[in-house]
C-alpha cells in the first residue's frame, strides 16, 4: 500500500508517466496495480482526435482568409481615396475618411467576435472529446481491475480502485482521536474547575 501511494506521489511531482497505460516489462498484466495514460497523445494520435485536429485545421485557414479580406477591403477603400484625394472636395475626403473609420471599427468587432466563437468552439469540442475517452479510459480501468490510474499531463489521479481506498478506516480513528481529545479537554476544564473552587474556599477561611 505505502508503494503505491509513494509512486502516485514521485509521478505527481516530475510529471511522469507510462504512456498508454504501459507497466514494467517484468510485470504481467494481472500485476498491474498503477498505470498511467498520456491524454494529449491520446486526443491527438485517436482517430476521432484527427479528426477534430483537421476540422479545426480548416476552420483556422478559413478564419486566416476573412482577416486577409477584411485586410484587403480596407486597404482598397483606402486606396480609392488616395486616388481621388485631388479631386474631392474637403467635405468629401471627410466623409470618406469617416467612412474607413467606420469600416475598420467595424471589422476589428467582426474580428474578435468570429475569432472568440472560433475559440470558443474548439475548447467545447474538446471537452466533450476528452470527456468521451476518458468515459473509455474508466472502463478499461474497470475491466482491468487496476487499482489507480494517472494522467502524464495534469497532476493528482484519474480513477481509484475501492479496493485501496481506506479512508473509513481512517476516519475512524480520526473520530476516535477527536473523542480522546474531547475528553481531555472536559478533565482539564473539571480540574480547573475544582482548583478555582479550592483557591476560593482558602480566601474564604
Amino acid at each position: 500500500m505505502k508503494k503505491i501511494f509513494l509512486f502516485v506521489l514521485v509521478f505527481s511531482m516530475l510529471k511522469i508517466g507510462f504512456i498508454g497505460a504501459k507497466v514494467e516489462s517484468k510485470s504481467s498484466s494481472n500485476d498491474v496495480k498503477l498505470v498511467s495514460i498520456d491524454s494529449l497523445k491520446l486526443m491527438k494520435l485517436s482517430k476521432a482526435g484527427k479528426k477534430l485536429g483537421n476540422e479545426i485545421k480548416n476552420e483556422l485557414e478559413e478564419f486566416q482568409g476573412f482577416i486577409k479580406d477584411a485586410q484587403k477591403e480596407l486597404i482598397d477603400f483606402q486606396g480609392t481615396i488616395s486616388k481621388q484625394a485631388k479631386i474631392l472636395s474637403r467635405e468629401a475626403l471627410l466623409e470618406k475618411g469617416e467612412a474607413l473609420a467606420k469600416m475598420k471599427k467595424k471589422a476589428e468587432r467582426d474580428l474578435v467576435d468570429k475569432e472568440d466563437s472560433l475559440k470558443l468552439s474548439i475548447q467545447r469540442r474538446q471537452v466533450v472529446l476528452r470527456n468521451k475517452q476518458m468515459t473509455v479510459a474508466k472502463k478499461v480501468f474497470d475491466d482491468k481491475k487496476w487499482c489507480m490510474m494517472i494522467d502524464s499531463n495534469t497532476p493528482g489521479v484519474l480513477f481509484v480502485s475501492n479496493a485501496i481506498d481506506i479512508t473509513d478506516q481512517v476516519l475512524k480513528i480520526v473520530d476516535k482521536d477527536y473523542d480522546s481529545g474531547l475528553a481531555k479537554s472536559i478533565v482539564e476544564k473539571e480540574k480547573n474547575k475544582s482548583s478555582l473552587s479550592s483557591a476560593k474556599k482558602v480566601k474564604k477561611g
